[in-house]
């Protein structure tokens, strides 16, 4: 069995990097919505349907196993450590590089086929095992399954909305209204909503430079305040951050805000405050002092 689990792993590690070498990195954007809600419901539905169906055969029994624990953390370990080990870099300048880094998609690991198998091989293996405890009561059940299916949800969350994700950068002026955006990839956007500056202060250091900056910005007529590293909750998906200002006006014109678009960012922070929950459980409940029948306690 051990064999047949690493002849496997082996050939998926293989094979990732065969359509790496190939076709470039995963096509992230193309899972977009709907497809990737579809996608994602019927791979949740296979896997609780194979293991209420198919508990016991082999295929079930692979995904269970410690060998494909080992595996699978093994595989998101090291796919870590080539994103903290390599400068992950913009579209324009991985065009620019060349060598075998650059056709292994080292620069952009999060989206390259050997990172995305290997996620996608832990988040199966991690909801078969959180499913076989779901079905099995046991003292330690709902702590198990919060950590796990938070662990889980998170990842999940993290990879799926990956496809949606979008950070834009905006100009925002003190004359006129502006809804046109760029892209990391210098494209324009047009927002269905509307910016304009309507006032904006910024405190000095003795020496002049600038300690502090805020603007009071106009979204199709609804005020907002913006500070640096205090980010505008526009809606559930998009936040607003202020980055730069007219530095060359003793009175700036303009002001220039990120706009990071993150849907399924409040699905990631449910698994966390999941994983929150289950490692309270974990203290609270103290380490497992149950003893077998035949040893003999003094």
């Amino acid at each position: 069995m051990n064999l047949k689990i690493n002849l496997l792993f082996v050939l998926l590690l293989l094979l990732s990097v065969a359509i790496q070498c190939v076709f470039g990195n995963f096509p992230i954007y193309f899972f977009a919505f709907p497809l990737d809600v579809l996608l994602s419901m019927f791979w949740i539905g296979g896997m609780v349907y194979v293991y209420r169906e198919k508990r016991s055969s082999r295929f079930v029994q692979l995904w269970l196993s410690p060998q494909c624990t080992y595996w699978t953390l093994g595989w998101f370990l090291a796919a870590c450590l080539v994103v903290g080990l390599c400068p992950q870099l913009s579209a324009s300048e991985i065009a620019e590089k060349t060598g075998v880094l650059s056709r292994l998609g080292c620069y952009h690991f999060t989206s390259s086929w050997p990172f995305v198998m290997g996620l996608f091989v832990l988040l199966t293996h991690l909801a078969m095992i959180t499913l076989r405890r779901c079905f099995h009561a046991g003292r330690n059940r709902w702590r198990f399954v919060l950590n796990h299916a938070g662990l889980w949800l998170a990842l999940f969350a993290g990879v799926v909305g990956s496809a949606e994700e979008q950070t834009l950068r905006m100009p925002v002026f003190r004359q006129s209204p502006n809804n046109e955006a760029f892209t990391e990839q210098e494209t324009k956007v047009y927002l269905p909503t509307a910016l304009q500056l309507t006032d904006f202060v910024v405190e000095y250091y003795p020496n002049g430079a600038p300690r502090h900056f805020s603007a009071e910005v106009s979204i199709d007529g609804r005020p907002a305040h913006l500070e640096v590293n205090h980010p505008y909750a526009a809606n559930w998906a998009d936040d607003y951050y202020l980055t730069s200002y007219d530095t060359q006006s003793p009175q700036p014109q303009y002001c220039v805000v990120q706009i990071v678009r993150e849907p399924l960012k409040y699905l990631m922070w449910t698994g966390i405050v999941m994983m929150l929950c289950g490692s309270c459980l974990l203290f609270l409940a103290g380490p497992d002092r149950r003893i077998k029948s035949n040893v003999l306690v003094k």
